[in-house]
Formats: structure tokens, C-alpha cells, sequence
């Protein structure tokens, strides 16, 4: 199985590898002019190339030709932030799955508001990885923190989100339904106020229902990410 190198875009031709890919096919990986990699690119472009130099100062690869990704489904799960290192592992698992996009929100009842782009770049590093690692196609973006009244505005009515309320519809219910994108919305630990539940239902959003149990936010973003991006043919 060929090495997988991340770049943010693809171009047929001779490309110098960044510093960190460089380093880590010459001097982690111990790989060679005329060795193969695979590249991938945050679009999901791919291109099985071959490493044209070597040396200390840089590495150059030769992509002949590049492969397009097939049409897949947008999935886009929108979540309040856990505190402490169980976002970074909520970011990872969301890549790894195949997440398109990830949204942090800012909820009424947040805790953690990750408004710092440090923080950002070091999420954008974690689904780049965990995209290297799980040969998924592409790599999950990442937004800014966003509040729930722009993501109202920007989501379009066929969102979800969590919700524990018994008339809740169970999300298998949903799945049946083939769509082209899928947004879900998933709440702080305190749950949505009243007040965000009204704006929710007002845009025409659903609630659904994961489990009889209350989910901590990274085990209902996973899980409902999970579901989402089930293979095409395989949904329950």
C-alpha cells in the first residue's frame, strides 16, 4: 500500500513537497527517488506519483496524471465544543469517518469558545492526519466559530439536530432519505435553551433522536457522523 502525502492542491507536473511532507518521506519514511506515494489533496483529487529528487535540501515528486474524486455527498455536523482534549479527539474521529465540513458553534449554554485561530490551524492539522491515515477522500474543512443565528441562516431548512425530546423522529428515519447534503446540529452538554429550539423549528430544522441515553457532545457528534456517512448501499 502505497504512502500517502497531503497537499492542499493538486497540479500535474513537478512539485516540491513542504517541509514537513519532505521530511517525513526522506528521513521518517526512508523513501527514494523512484519510489511511488500517493497525494491527496483537500478536494479529494488523488495521483499515484513518483519521487523524482531527494536530497537534504528538498523533495520532489512527478504527478503525471491526476484522478478526480466521484460525486459523494456533502455531510456537515455543526457542534458546540467539549472542553479539553475531547475536542481534538472529537476532530479526528469526524475526519476519519469522512465529515466533509465541522462548524464550531456558539450556543447559549457553551463553555468552550474556541475563537482563536491557533486553535483552528491546530484542528485543520488533526483532519489532515487523521485523512492521511484513513485514506478517506479529501480532508474535513473547518470553519470559524460560528453562532447559532448565522448558522440558521447559512444551513437552509433540511437540518438537524440533536434532541432529547420525545417526539424527537429517530434519525434511521432520515436516513432513509438519499440526499446530496447533510447538516447536523449537535448542542452543549447543558442541551439548546427553549429559546434556540423555537429559532431551530421556526428555519424548518428536524429533531432527531440518537439514543434512549444522554450523549456528551463528541459521543452525539461521532455517532450522528457515523450514520450520516455510511457507505452508499449499505444505509439501515
Amino acid at each position: 500500500m502505497l504512502r500517502r502525502v497531503h497537499l492542499p492542491l493538486l497540479t500535474t507536473g513537478s512539485i516540491a513537497l513542504p517541509p514537513a511532507a519532505a521530511h517525513h518521506i526522506r528521513d521518517v519514511l526512508r523513501l527514494g527517488e523512484g519510489d511511488a506515494v500517493e497525494l491527496f489533496d483537500d478536494s479529494g483529487n488523488t495521483s499515484t506519483a513518483s519521487l523524482k529528487h531527494v536530497n537534504p535540501a528538498n523533495v520532489v515528486v512527478w504527478v503525471e496524471s491526476i484522478k478526480p474524486p466521484a460525486e459523494t455527498s456533502t455531510v456537515v455536523i455543526a457542534s458546540a465544543i467539549p472542553k479539553g482534549d475531547r475536542a481534538d479527539w472529537m476532530i479526528e474521529k469526524l475526519a476519519e469517518v469522512g465529515v466533509t465540513r465541522f462548524i464550531p458553534v456558539a450556543a447559549e449554554r457553551s463553555v468552550t469558545l474556541p475563537g482563536g485561530r491557533n486553535k483552528i490551524e491546530r484542528w485543520e492539522r488533526i483532519a489532515v492526519e487523521a485523512a492521511r491515515q484513513s485514506r478517506r477522500i479529501g480532508t474535513m474543512s473547518i470553519a470559524p466559530l460560528t453562532s447559532l443565528a448565522e448558522l440558521i441562516k447559512s444551513a437552509g431548512p433540511d437540518a438537524w439536530y440533536m434532541s432529547t425530546a420525545p417526539d424527537a423522529v429517530p434519525v434511521l428515519d432520515l436516513l432513509k432519505d438519499p440526499a446530496k447534503q447533510r447538516i447536523a446540529l449537535i448542542g452543549p452538554e447543558g442541551g439548546w435553551t427553549p429559546a434556540e429550539i423555537e429559532q431551530m423549528g421556526s428555519a424548518g430544522f428536524h429533531g432527531i433522536a440518537l439514543t434512549a441515553s444522554v450523549l456528551r457532545v463528541e459521543t452525539a457528534a461521532v455517532m450522528a457522523a457515523g450514520l450520516m456517512c455510511l457507505k452508499p448501499g449499505r444505509r439501515p
